[in-house]
């Protein structure tokens, strides 16, 4: 039998063992977040049809990060707010349209992108496309941000 042993410096990962994880973790997602909205920018204008929903597009942003009870850490990228335009029309049950009375959620309008409207709109997925195209250059940017903070080369 070979026998393995490994003595480790006291001041061995000092750094990384003394540094909060709630610091480390907020500024390597606030860091990577912008990398994600830009590329559900770019998905959403793929699949936009009607310009009315280029303001969908515009209202991307992302949330700061947040501790979840589970000691998870969460950022929200997706549409926010409502739509200044009412120039969307919907049966008027006679045959005809009328303009809508209220502003439509921008998130809602991103769901119908996504899903589709059964019997108006076929479905035209853009989430996983986003979250595929930025993969890679979020997880370059959390090892980035890691390194930093570790001292790491």
């Amino acid at each position: 039998m070979a026998e393995f042993n490994v003595d480790f410096p006291e001041d061995f990962l000092g750094e990384v063992l003394n540094m909060e994880n709630d610091e480390l973790c907020t500024e390597m997602l606030t860091e990577a977040a912008p990398l994600l909205e830009e590329s559900m920018k770019r998905a959403m204008k793929s699949v936009i049809i009607h310009e009315g929903e280029s303001e969908m597009v515009q209202s991307v942003k992302s949330s700061k990060p947040v501790k979840t009870r589970t000691d998870a850490y969460l950022v929200t990228v997706g549409p926010r707010g409502y739509s200044k335009d009412k120039k969307y029309y919907d049966s008027d049950g006679r045959g005809g349209h009328s303009k809508r009375k209220y502003a439509v959620s921008n998130a809602l309008k991103a769901i119908w992108k996504e899903y589709g409207i059964p019997g108006h709109q076929p479905p035209r997925p853009f989430l996983a496309r986003a979250a595929n195209d930025a993969r890679a250059g979020v997880l370059d940017k959390l090892q980035e941000v890691y390194n930093r903070k570790v001292g790491a080369k």
